[in-house]
């Protein structure tokens, strides 16, 4: 859930009820990962980013792991071998 504090800062808020203080690029990412795989996600963000391809990959990697630690996505496996290129998908 995204909510704000009380001078206006963005906030994401988990299913304990635990608010995390964040920016605006943090929710933009968080709003576009219900459902998507983590290459999808990655590919749309290149999309609309200026920055190098192995940068972009390996700052939203960082992201989507902190996203997970603080319990903001979940993983959810897609049944897609390990060989093949994809991750497993998200779920807000």
């Amino acid at each position: 859930m995204v909510g704000n504090d009380q001078d206006g800062t963005p906030l994401l808020i988990n299913g304990r009820g635990e608010a995390y203080r964040v920016n605006d690029t943090a929710v933009s990412l968080w709003n576009m990962c219900n459902g998507i795989t983590f290459e999808d996600l990655y590919l749309e963000v290149l999309r609309i980013s200026s920055g190098d391809e192995d940068d972009v990959r390996k700052s939203l990697e960082k992201m989507v792991k902190q996203f997970h630690k603080i319990s903001v996505v979940e993983m959810k496996e897609t049944g897609i071998p390990p060989s093949a290129d994809r991750r497993p998908g998200m779920q807000t």
